[in-house]
C-alpha cells in the first residue's frame, strides 16, 4: 500500500492497504526467509520500514519479533500503533488492552483513547464510553493537546451512535462489486453521468512482501484514474481514463471539473526527500475537444512545502466567481488537514491567494475529501474532529468561503463504524457515492484494511421542480421583448442570500429545487424594474411541481419629477420638507431596486447668468446625491447633473414679455431618470467580506 497522502485517510496517517512506497529500493522476498534474521537486525529493519511509512512491512518485522517474545511492552506498543495506522480494529483493541493490562500502563495514558476509538469502530459504544472516561482522568498527564480535545467529541460520537439505533433508514448503500473494487484501495469517485464514474485505483491484485535493499531498484506502478460504468445494473471497469491525466512518475487521483466542464483539476503526489508524500493540484483545459497537458497551479495554491489535494469547485455569491475548495496542511491550518478556498480570476485565468475556510468548519482534527453541491450551496466533507460513529464521518454545512451554517451529520447508512469519506452526489441528486473501509468490502489483509467505493440511493427522494414565468403589468409574457433573466437565491440560516443560478427563462424556465430550503427568485429584463418573490420548500413532503409568476413594472423612458423637492433660497441646501419627500419617494425606490443606477438632475429658471444657473443646479443635484449616500445608497448608483436653464418645460415669460411666475416655478425642478443596472466590479475576495 502507498502512503500517498491523497488517498483519503492515508492523507492523514499512513496506511489502509498494501504498502508499496519505500525510502530505499526494495526487493520482493519469500516471507518465510525473514524469520531467519537475527533480532537486532530485525528491529532495525522494522524501525526503518516504519520511518519510511512502509507500515505493512514494519508490521511483518514486528510480528516476527512478537512471535519470539510476546511480553516486550515496547514491542506491544509498536504493534498497537501499526495496527491503529492500518485500521485493524480487532488487533488495535487487543494490543492497547495488553498495554493497559501491563505494569507500565501509567506510561501510556493515550492507550485508553486509542482503545476507545477501536471499540467505537467495532460498534462497542458503551465499552468505548468507559475507555474515554478513563482517558479523561489521564488526559492531564498527557502532552498531546489534540487528544485532550478530541476525546470529548469521541464520547459525543458514542452517544450519537447509540441514538441512531432505532432510526429510520435514509439511504440504501451497495458496494460497486469486485469488477470495480479490488483488494487494494479504490477511491475518489467522480460522476460523469448518472451511471458512469471516474475513480482512483491501483492495478495490483495480490499481496507482496518486500525487503529493504539499497542496491536493487523496484518499479512500482502508480495509482491512476480509471473509468467504470453500470450496465444492466452491474458495475464494470472500462479501463484507464484516456487523456493526459495518468502519469507514470506520480500517483494521481481526486479530481473535479470546473462549472462549465472545460477545466479538470486533479492531484499528483510523490514523496519528497523526507519520505513525506507531497501533493499538488494540476489543471487540464479542454481545447477543441482535446484535453491539454496538465500544468501545476501557481505557488499560492501549491505551496511546495505542504500538500494541496482534493479539489472541488463552487461559486461565491457576491461576485459570481468560481471558487476552488481543497485540502492542505499548510501554515494556518487548525488541525492536521484543513479545507481551504481560493477564488478564480477568469480574466487572468488564475487562482488568488487561498484562505482557510474558518474554525466553524475546520476542527483540531482532520477535514478532507470536500464536495461542493452548488444547487444547495452545501459543502460535504469527512472529518474525525466532530462526533462520529467510528473514524472519519461525512458531514455537510451550507455556506461558502469562510461563512458556514451549523454542521449536519450524514446519518447512519451513509456513515458507519469505520471510515467514510469521498461523498459525492449524482447529477440527479437521487443518490451518489462514497468510499468506506467498512466490513463487507473487498479486503486484502483484514476485514477493514481497504477502501471500496459504494453507491447509495436515498430511500425517499423528493423532487421539487419550479417553473417561473415573467410578465408585465398586463400579464403579457416578456420573452417577446428579449431575454428575461431570473436569479435563484438560497437563503442560509443567518439570512444571507447565496446565489444558486442565473438563467434566461426564455430558453429554460424550470429550476430544480431542494426540499427543506428557503429561496428568493428575482426577475430582470432591460427596460423594467426587477421584481422578486420568496418561496419555501420546507413543508413539501413529496415530489411536486411549483409555478410562480413575477410581474415587472416598466421603467419610464422620460425623467420623473420629484414633486415639491425644494432648496433654500439661492442655495443648494435641501429644505427639511424636501428631505422628508425624498425619504418617502426616491429612497424607497432605490431600496426596492438595489441594483438600479439613476441620474439626479436639477434645473433652474432663467434669472441670473447662464454660468451661475449651471453651477447652482449642479450643486443642488449633488446635494440630493449626498443626502441619499448618507441614507445608505451606494454612491456608484448615483450620478448628479445640473442643467441650469437649458431645458425649460414652461416659458419663463409671458408672450407680452411680462414675468411668468408659474412657468418659472415649473422650471425650478428636480428629476431623476433610470440609467440601467449597476455593474458589480470583480475584486479580490476578502475574508472580512463574508
Amino acid at each position: 500500500m502507498i502512503d500517498i497522502k491523497f488517498a483519503h485517510k492515508t492523507l492523514l496517517t499512513s496506511v489502509v492497504m498494501f504498502m508499496l512506497s519505500f525510502a530505499s529500493f526494495s526487493q520482493e522476498v519469500d516471507p518465510s526467509a525473514l524469520l531467519e534474521k537475527k533480532d537486532g537486525r530485525t528491529w532495525r529493519l522494522a524501525n526503518e520500514a516504519k520511518r519510511t511509512h512502509n507500515l505493512y512491512l514494519a508490521q511483518n518485522y514486528f510480528e516476527q519479533l512478537y512471535a519470539k517474545d510476546s511480553t516486550d511492552n515496547n514491542l506491544i506498543a509498536e504493534l498497537a500503533e501499526i495496527y491503529r495506522l492500518t485500521h485493524n480494529y480487532l488487533k488495535v483493541e487487543k494490543f492497547y488492552q495488553k498495554i493497559l493490562d501491563s505494569k507500565k500502563s501509567d506510561s501510556h495514558p493515550e492507550a485508553y483513547f486509542y482503545l476507545g476509538q477501536a471499540q467505537k469502530s467495532l460498534g462497542k459504544y458503551n465499552e468505548a464510553l468507559v475507555s474515554f472516561g478513563k482517558f479523561k482522568k489521564k488526559a492531564s498527564s498527557l502532552g498531546d493537546k489534540k487528544l485532550s480535545k478530541l476525546y470529548k467529541t469521541e464520547m459525543e460520537g458514542c452517544t450519537l451512535a447509540i441514538s441512531y439505533k432505532d432510526s429510520a433508514e435514509i439511504a440504501i448503500s451497495k458496494n460497486l462489486g469486485e469488477k470495480v473494487n479490488k483488494k487494494h484501495i479504490d477511491f475518489s469517485p467522480i460522476p460523469t453521468g448518472e451511471n458512469e464514474i471516474i475513480f482512483g485505483s491501483y492495478n495490483e491484485t495480490q499481496e507482496r512482501i518486500y525487503e529493504l535493499n539499497d542496491s536493487l531498484p523496484l518499479e512500482i506502478e502508480k495509482r491512476r484514474f480509471f473509468v467504470a460504468e453500470k450496465i444492466d445494473n452491474e458495475w464494470k471497469k472500462k479501463g484507464a481514463l484516456p487523456g493526459p491525466f495518468n502519469d507514470a512518475d506520480f500517483d494521481v487521483a481526486n479530481g473535479c471539473f470546473s462549472l462549465d466542464g472545460k477545466r479538470f483539476y486533479f492531484t499528483k503526489c510523490a514523496e519528497n526527500w523526507q519520505y513525506k508524500m507531497v501533493c499538488s493540484i494540476y489543471e487540464s483545459i479542454l481545447i477543441n475537444g482535446k484535453w491539454s497537458d496538465p500544468t501545476k497551479l501557481n505557488d499560492l495554491v501549491n505551496d511546495p512545502n505542504f500538500t494541496s489535494t482534493h479539489p472541488t469547485m463552487g461559486r461565491e455569491s457576491r461576485r459570481n466567481m468560481e471558487v476552488l475548495y481543497f485540502v492542505s496542511d499548510r501554515e494556518g491550518t487548525r488541525g492536521g488537514m484543513d479545507i481551504w478556498y481560493t477564488p478564480y480570476d477568469s480574466r487572468k485565468k488564475e487562482f488568488k491567494k487561498p484562505r482557510n475556510c474558518g474554525s466553524r468548519l475546520n476542527t483540531v482534527g482532520d477535514e478532507m475529501t470536500p464536495f461542493y453541491d452548488l444547487p444547495s450551496k452545501t459543502l460535504y466533507f469527512s472529518t474525525d474532529g466532530r462526533p462520529n460513529l467510528g473514524g472519519l464521518d461525512i458531514y455537510s454545512m451550507k455556506g461558502e468561503a469562510s461563512k458556514w451554517d451549523n454542521p449536519i451529520h450524514a446519518g447512519m447508512q451513509i456513515n458507519s463504524e469505520a471510515d467514510d469519506l469521498d461523498f459525492i452526489l449524482k447529477p440527479s441528486n437521487q443518490g451518489g457515492y462514497f468510499v468506506s473501509n467498512r466490513v463487507g468490502g473487498q479486503s486484502l489483509y483484514h476485514p477493514t484494511c481497504c477502501d471500496d467505493i459504494y453507491e447509495f440511493e436515498y430511500t425517499k427522494f423528493i423532487r421539487v421542480e419550479l417553473e417561473v414565468e415573467v410578465t408585465d403589468i398586463e400579464l403579457k409574457k416578456l420573452c417577446f421583448d428579449g431575454p428575461v433573466y431570473v436569479n435563484l437565491f438560497l437563503i442560509d440560516e443567518e439570512g444571507r442570500l447565496l446565489i444558486e443560478e442565473k438563467r434566461n427563462i426564455c430558453e429554460n424556465s424550470k429550476f430544480n429545487l431542494r426540499p427543506n430550503q428557503t429561496y428568493v427568485i428575482v426577475g430582470n429584463q432591460d427596460g423594467y424594474f426587477p421584481n422578486e418573490k420568496m418561496l419555501s420548500t420546507k413543508f413539501i413532503l413529496e415530489s411536486t411541481n411549483l409555478k410562480e409568476t413575477l410581474i415587472l413594472d416598466k421603467q419610464p423612458l422620460e425623467p420623473m419629477l420629484l414633486s415639491n423637492v425644494r432648496y433654500e433660497f439661492d442655495s443648494p441646501n435641501l429644505t427639511r420638507e424636501s428631505k422628508n419627500i425624498l425619504d418617502t419617494t426616491l429612497l424607497l425606490i432605490l431600496n426596492k431596486y438595489p441594483n438600479t443606477r439613476i441620474e439626479i438632475s436639477a434645473h433652474t429658471d432663467s434669472k441670473g447668468t447662464d454660468a451661475y444657473n449651471l453651477r447652482l443646479s449642479q450643486q443642488r443635484a449633488e446635494s440630493v446625491v449626498q443626502y441619499l449616500i448618507k441614507k445608505g445608497i451606494d454612491k456608484n448608483r448615483l450620478e448628479a447633473k445640473g442643467y441650469g436653464e437649458t431645458m425649460p418645460i414652461a416659458p419663463n415669460e409671458n408672450t407680452d414679455g411680462s414675468d411668468n411666475p408659474t412657468g418659472r416655478e415649473k422650471n425650478r425642478r428636480t428629476e431623476f431618470k433610470i440609467l440601467g443596472e449597476i455593474e458589480q466590479e470583480i475584486i479580490e475576495i476578502d475574508e472580512d467580506d463574508y
